[in-house]
């Protein structure tokens, strides 16, 4: 098999495990706010039901490829090979802020005595923002693997 194609199968493969992880905590969570039966129960489902639906359609896509490269290769490199930085950028501001508002939903979640309301968002907010830090966690593994590296002598004297 090609390392090319090696690094692809490889990015697909983990990048759908993170986010079957994604869709657990989202169906967990969904569970959660069924079994408590808040005031707006509508809404807090159709909001857990469009992440776990997100996340589905990203992994369909994801695996549809199959050894082709993903469309995320002209968004993630320039095309002399170099990491784009805008995209970067926003791509650490978006795990910044998904690493904070899991942190914040786990501090108010398990410190506090919450009201039911309260509860069922910090629920849909910390599974919006578990589907948020993994899809950057996605791009930050993309750049990784398919970012040009340039080749010395010492590579080809292993």
């Amino acid at each position: 098999m090609n390392f090319r194609v090696r690094k692809i199968k490889i990015y697909r493969i983990v990048s759908s495990i993170l986010l079957l992880l994604s869709v657990g905590l989202t169906a967990f969570c969904l569970s959660q706010v069924i079994l408590s039966w808040p005031e707006n129960i509508v809404l807090d489902i159709i909001a857990l039901a469009l992440t776990a639906s997100f996340a589905i359609a990203q992994i369909v896509f994801i695996l549809r490829g199959k050894k082709k490269e993903s469309h995320l290769l002209d968004i993630a490199l320039n095309t002399d090979g170099t990491i784009n930085k805008v995209f970067l950028v926003f791509v650490l501001v978006g795990l910044a802020l998904g690493i904070g508002l899991d942190i914040l939903t786990i501090v108010v979640i398990f410190t506090r005595i919450n009201t039911l309301q309260v509860l069922c968002s910090m629920y849909i907010i910390m599974s919006i923002a578990t589907y948020l830090l993994l899809n950057c966690l996605i791009y930050i593994l993309f750049i990784f693997l398919f970012k040009k590296r340039e080749l010395t002598l010492e590579d080809y004297a292993k």
